[in-house]
């Protein structure tokens, strides 16, 4: 799954870059089990972290990153432009990272070619206007699977859009939408599968004006 096809986009969303990558998970709070070669990981700054292989597709209103098939954990998930609040290189030894940070979540990223994908996404940041927003959240309410249901592991699946059923009839009450939304994700999910709502809630809280609470 890891295309970003036309299609995939929201009205008005252009398509700016497309990068291999890898998203870094941490094994544990993914719910998932050591593999036998953890103990090696270190050596590349990874220790009990997982890569999970994709591409990481850059638009002019957000990050999506698309999972390979072969993986333990699958799906995407989007980072809205908006809702970043810090793009950094984190790179160590001869593993080149970036880290994109938001008020309720962080992504790191194994990719080539950081500082200019941290400069793409500075410029396209910069050049977003906040009175877009509760247009762009309007968008991503009528079209949510386009934003991607998280890194889900096999047999655990809570789709964004039958979560986002109860936002129909809701008109722009984008802070009420937001509050049911984070009242609905199951407890037992593990992070990486709460990804999708929790930066649509995020999205969602800017929207309505109002500033989301570190998780």
């Amino acid at each position: 799954m890891a295309p970003l096809e036309p299609e995939d986009l929201l009205p008005g969303e252009q398509y700016v870059l497309r990068k291999k990558a890898n998203a870094v998970i941490d094994v544990r709070e993914a719910g998932l089990s050591r593999l036998p070669f953890d103990g090696l990981m270190g050596a590349v700054g990874m220790r009990g972290e997982e890569a999970v292989g994709g591409r990481l597709h850059l638009t002019n209103l957000r990050l999506v990153f698309r999972s390979h098939a072969v993986n333990r954990v699958r799906g995407a998930f989007s980072v809205f432009l908006p809702c970043v609040e810090e793009i950094r290189n984190t790179s160590s030894g001869v593993t080149r990272r970036v880290t994109v940070s938001t008020a309720v979540q962080e992504f790191t990223f194994v990719v080539w070619g950081v500082p200019r994908l941290i400069d793409t996404v500075d410029r396209y940041r910069a050049g977003f206007d906040d009175a877009y927003l509760p247009e762009v959240a309007t968008r991503v309410l009528a079209e949510p699977w386009k934003v991607g249901d998280g890194l889900q592991r096999s047999g655990r699946r809570e789709p964004l859009g039958a979560v986002l059923d109860s936002a129909h009839g809701r008109g722009d009450d984008f802070a009420a939408i937001a509050a049911d939304l984070a009242r609905g994700i199951d407890p037992r999910s593990a992070r990486t599968e709460m990804t999708g709502t929790l930066q649509v809630v995020d999205l969602l809280t800017r929207a309505a004006g109002r500033r989301p609470p570190r998780s």
